[in-house]
Protein backbone atom coordinates (compact mmCIF):
# COMPACT_ATOMS: atom_id res chain seq x y z
CA UNK A 1 0.00 0.00 0.00
CA UNK A 2 2.88 2.68 0.77
CA UNK A 3 4.42 2.61 -2.57
CA UNK A 4 1.18 3.32 -4.00
CA UNK A 5 0.61 5.94 -1.59
CA UNK A 6 3.57 7.40 -3.02
CA UNK A 7 3.71 6.60 -6.40
CA UNK A 8 0.40 9.05 -6.57
CA UNK A 9 1.37 11.63 -4.72
CA UNK A 10 4.16 11.60 -7.11
CA UNK A 11 1.84 12.47 -10.06
CA UNK A 12 0.14 15.12 -8.09
CA UNK A 13 3.85 16.76 -7.66
CA UNK A 14 4.31 20.71 -8.52
CA UNK A 15 6.43 20.80 -11.82
CA UNK A 16 9.23 24.16 -11.36
CA UNK A 17 8.28 25.36 -14.61
CA UNK A 18 4.40 25.86 -13.57
CA UNK A 19 5.27 27.51 -10.37
CA UNK A 20 7.94 29.91 -12.08
CA UNK A 21 5.71 30.90 -15.12
CA UNK A 22 3.03 31.65 -11.80
CA UNK A 23 5.74 33.80 -9.82
CA UNK A 24 6.11 35.48 -13.10
CA UNK A 25 2.56 36.37 -13.47
CA UNK A 26 2.59 37.33 -9.76
CA UNK A 27 5.72 39.71 -10.34
CA UNK A 28 4.16 41.15 -13.56
CA UNK A 29 1.04 42.49 -11.67
CA UNK A 30 2.62 43.83 -8.73
CA UNK A 31 4.81 45.79 -10.96
CA UNK A 32 2.26 47.13 -12.87
CA UNK A 33 0.29 48.30 -9.58
CA UNK A 34 2.73 50.44 -8.91
CA UNK A 35 1.95 52.71 -10.81
CA UNK A 36 -1.37 53.57 -9.28
CA UNK A 37 -0.05 55.17 -6.46
CA UNK A 38 0.89 57.82 -8.85
CA UNK A 39 -1.84 59.94 -9.47
CA UNK A 40 -1.97 63.94 -10.10
CA UNK A 41 -3.30 66.00 -7.62
CA UNK A 42 -6.89 67.82 -8.60
CA UNK A 43 -5.19 71.34 -9.76
CA UNK A 44 -6.18 73.98 -11.91
CA UNK A 45 -3.89 74.58 -14.81
CA UNK A 46 -2.35 77.55 -12.84
CA UNK A 47 -1.47 75.15 -10.12
CA UNK A 48 -0.05 72.25 -12.29
CA UNK A 49 3.27 73.29 -11.82
CA UNK A 50 3.12 72.91 -8.05
CA UNK A 51 1.01 69.49 -8.62
CA UNK A 52 3.71 68.38 -10.56
CA UNK A 53 6.37 68.91 -7.85
CA UNK A 54 3.79 67.29 -4.84
CA UNK A 55 4.15 64.15 -7.12
CA UNK A 56 7.40 63.91 -6.83
CA UNK A 57 7.78 61.99 -3.90
CA UNK A 58 5.67 59.31 -5.28
CA UNK A 59 7.15 59.27 -9.02
CA UNK A 60 10.51 58.68 -6.74
CA UNK A 61 9.52 55.81 -4.97
CA UNK A 62 7.40 54.36 -7.96
CA UNK A 63 11.05 54.59 -9.33
CA UNK A 64 12.64 52.92 -6.24
CA UNK A 65 10.22 49.79 -5.99
CA UNK A 66 10.05 49.38 -9.81
CA UNK A 67 13.64 48.68 -9.60
CA UNK A 68 13.75 46.73 -6.28
CA UNK A 69 10.89 43.79 -7.72
CA UNK A 70 12.84 43.91 -10.88
CA UNK A 71 16.06 43.40 -9.11
CA UNK A 72 14.18 40.65 -6.89
CA UNK A 73 12.51 39.00 -10.13
CA UNK A 74 16.37 38.53 -11.79
CA UNK A 75 16.98 37.33 -8.11
CA UNK A 76 13.92 35.11 -8.28
CA UNK A 77 15.17 33.63 -11.48
CA UNK A 78 18.76 32.91 -10.92
CA UNK A 79 17.66 30.86 -7.27
CA UNK A 80 15.52 28.90 -9.61
CA UNK A 81 18.29 27.69 -11.60
CA UNK A 82 19.43 25.57 -7.99
CA UNK A 83 16.41 24.07 -7.83
CA UNK A 84 15.97 20.63 -10.02
CA UNK A 85 12.29 19.68 -8.40
CA UNK A 86 9.77 21.44 -6.05
CA UNK A 87 8.12 20.09 -2.82
CA UNK A 88 5.49 21.38 -0.57
CA UNK A 89 7.95 22.99 1.53
CA UNK A 90 9.60 25.18 -1.29
CA UNK A 91 5.92 25.38 -3.38
CA UNK A 92 4.69 27.41 0.11
CA UNK A 93 8.08 29.09 0.67
CA UNK A 94 7.63 30.50 -2.45
CA UNK A 95 3.89 31.66 -2.15
CA UNK A 96 4.84 33.34 1.12
CA UNK A 97 7.71 35.09 -0.57
CA UNK A 98 4.76 36.19 -3.43
CA UNK A 99 2.88 37.46 -0.48
CA UNK A 100 5.05 39.92 0.72
CA UNK A 101 6.20 41.17 -2.62
CA UNK A 102 2.91 41.63 -3.52
CA UNK A 103 2.55 43.54 -0.03
CA UNK A 104 5.09 46.35 -1.64
CA UNK A 105 2.57 48.66 -3.21
CA UNK A 106 1.19 49.40 0.04
CA UNK A 107 4.70 51.05 1.78
CA UNK A 108 5.25 52.52 -1.51
CA UNK A 109 2.10 54.36 -1.51
CA UNK A 110 2.59 55.16 2.25
CA UNK A 111 6.28 56.42 1.21
CA UNK A 112 5.23 58.79 -1.69
CA UNK A 113 2.34 60.31 0.51
CA UNK A 114 4.41 60.67 3.59
CA UNK A 115 7.91 61.55 2.22
CA UNK A 116 10.95 61.29 4.71
CA UNK A 117 8.27 60.23 7.31
CA UNK A 118 9.71 57.39 9.84
CA UNK A 119 6.97 55.15 10.06
CA UNK A 120 6.53 54.44 6.09
CA UNK A 121 9.91 53.85 5.89
CA UNK A 122 10.36 51.56 8.77
CA UNK A 123 7.00 49.68 7.38
CA UNK A 124 9.13 49.21 3.93
CA UNK A 125 12.38 48.05 5.07
CA UNK A 126 10.32 45.49 7.35
CA UNK A 127 8.76 44.52 4.42
CA UNK A 128 11.33 43.99 2.27
CA UNK A 129 13.04 41.75 5.08
CA UNK A 130 10.29 39.69 5.54
CA UNK A 131 10.48 39.35 1.40
CA UNK A 132 14.05 38.26 1.91
CA UNK A 133 13.53 36.14 4.75
CA UNK A 134 11.35 33.64 2.30
CA UNK A 135 14.39 33.81 0.39
CA UNK A 136 16.90 33.03 2.28
CA UNK A 137 14.87 29.83 4.10
CA UNK A 138 14.29 28.69 0.79
CA UNK A 139 18.07 28.36 0.09
CA UNK A 140 18.69 26.74 3.67
CA UNK A 141 16.07 24.26 3.12
CA UNK A 142 16.97 23.22 -0.32
CA UNK A 143 21.05 23.37 1.06
CA UNK A 144 19.16 20.56 3.79
CA UNK A 145 17.41 18.65 0.79
CA UNK A 146 19.83 18.51 -1.47
CA UNK A 147 17.99 15.69 -3.60
CA UNK A 148 15.70 18.60 -4.39
CA UNK A 149 18.94 21.05 -6.40
CA UNK A 150 20.95 21.18 -9.52
CA UNK A 151 24.57 20.86 -10.30
CA UNK A 152 24.90 24.60 -10.21
CA UNK A 153 23.78 24.45 -6.80
CA UNK A 154 27.41 24.09 -5.32
CA UNK A 155 29.16 24.73 -1.76
CA UNK A 156 30.62 28.05 -3.38
CA UNK A 157 27.05 28.97 -4.71
CA UNK A 158 25.40 27.89 -0.91
CA UNK A 159 28.11 30.50 0.74
CA UNK A 160 27.45 32.85 -1.98
CA UNK A 161 23.73 32.99 -1.59
CA UNK A 162 24.03 33.03 2.06
CA UNK A 163 26.55 36.05 1.79
CA UNK A 164 24.29 38.10 -0.18
CA UNK A 165 21.04 37.60 2.02
CA UNK A 166 22.74 38.47 5.29
CA UNK A 167 24.08 41.62 3.87
CA UNK A 168 21.05 42.93 2.83
CA UNK A 169 18.90 42.11 5.76
CA UNK A 170 21.82 43.54 7.85
CA UNK A 171 21.53 46.89 5.33
CA UNK A 172 17.66 47.03 5.86
CA UNK A 173 17.61 47.03 9.67
CA UNK A 174 20.61 49.31 9.66
CA UNK A 175 18.31 51.59 6.94
CA UNK A 176 15.05 50.83 9.70
CA UNK A 177 17.02 52.03 12.75
CA UNK A 178 18.23 54.99 10.94
CA UNK A 179 15.08 56.00 9.84
CA UNK A 180 13.93 56.89 13.47
CA UNK A 181 16.23 60.08 13.28
CA UNK A 182 17.18 60.02 9.49
CA UNK A 183 14.50 59.40 7.22
CA UNK A 184 16.09 61.09 4.56
CA UNK A 185 19.32 59.15 5.17
CA UNK A 186 17.65 56.09 5.26
CA UNK A 187 15.76 56.50 1.91
CA UNK A 188 19.49 57.80 0.82
CA UNK A 189 21.03 54.43 2.10
CA UNK A 190 18.22 52.43 0.21
CA UNK A 191 18.46 53.91 -3.33
CA UNK A 192 22.45 53.07 -3.08
CA UNK A 193 21.87 49.75 -1.96
CA UNK A 194 19.39 48.84 -5.09
CA UNK A 195 21.59 50.73 -7.38
CA UNK A 196 24.25 47.81 -6.15
CA UNK A 197 21.89 45.14 -6.37
CA UNK A 198 20.97 46.26 -9.41
CA UNK A 199 24.50 46.02 -10.44
CA UNK A 200 25.02 42.86 -8.82
CA UNK A 201 22.38 41.33 -11.04
CA UNK A 202 23.65 42.08 -14.05
CA UNK A 203 27.02 41.02 -13.21
CA UNK A 204 25.45 37.26 -12.41
CA UNK A 205 22.95 37.37 -16.05
CA UNK A 206 26.65 38.40 -17.57
CA UNK A 207 27.73 41.51 -19.54
CA UNK A 208 29.13 41.30 -23.06
CA UNK A 209 27.96 37.68 -23.01
CA UNK A 210 24.73 36.34 -25.10
CA UNK A 211 23.73 32.63 -25.80
CA UNK A 212 23.22 32.73 -29.38
CA UNK A 213 20.59 30.13 -31.17
CA UNK A 214 21.87 27.04 -31.64
CA UNK A 215 22.56 27.02 -35.89
CA UNK A 216 22.88 30.77 -36.06
CA UNK A 217 26.99 31.04 -36.02
CA UNK A 218 26.67 28.47 -39.34
CA UNK A 219 24.60 31.26 -41.25
CA UNK A 220 25.81 32.93 -44.23
CA UNK A 221 25.69 36.26 -43.99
Amino acid sequence: MEPLIRSNFNLFSMKKTRLEAFSDGVFAIVITLLILNVKLPEVDYNHLPDGLAEMLSSVGMYALSFLLIGMYWVFHHHSFSFIAEVDGVLLWLNIIFLLFLSFLPFPTSLLGKYPMKSLPIIVYGVNLILLNMTGFLGIIYLRRNMQLSTELFTDAAFRQQMKMYAGVNIIYVVCIAVAFFSPLLSAVLLAILTVYLIIRSAIFVGIGKCVLPEGILHRKL
